[in-house]
């Protein structure tokens, strides 16, 4: 992509001068198979379950967030969410479960729109009840 133009050198991935300094023995392409005999280790952070349970929850689909992928500086909603989680983890022993719904208040408490899917169902419901009782 740097010798096509279509990346400038500045903007080089973080791994490319590794990359150079130490190519690999066989050079990586498509067609090569991976060894049958080494099994692949699944790398799963904490967080990656926070984040998870975070989109299970408050789902992603209809989100009111718009991510700016430019914007380097401003964390996403679901990042504060994450990183709110493990600051309230590391000041006392609770539950994930509390820590999950405390750091659902404290983002709430900061004016984030936080619905889950069953809050969504419920005001839906309650709506078309409404509807049901006074109609237009």
């Amino acid at each position: 992509m740097i010798r096509s133009g279509a990346m400038k050198y500045e903007d080089k991935p973080i791994w490319f001068n590794v990359y150079k300094a130490f190519p690999p023995k066989v050079n990586p392409t498509f067609t090569r198979k991976a060894p049958e005999n080494q099994q692949v280790v699944n790398i799963l952070y904490p967080e990656d379950l926070v984040r998870a349970k975070y989109y299970a929850v408050y789902g992603s689909k209809k989100s009111q967030e718009v991510v700016d992928l430019t914007e380097k500086e401003t964390p996403t909603q679901c990042q504060r969410f994450v990183d709110k989680y493990f600051e309230l983890k590391r000041s006392g022993r609770v539950s994930d479960e509390d820590l999950f719904r405390q750091a659902a208040s404290y983002m709430r408490s900061q004016g984030f729109k936080l619905e889950s899917e069953v809050e969504k169902k419920e005001q839906k419901e309650l709506h078309n009840m409404a509807q049901e009782m006074f109609p237009s």
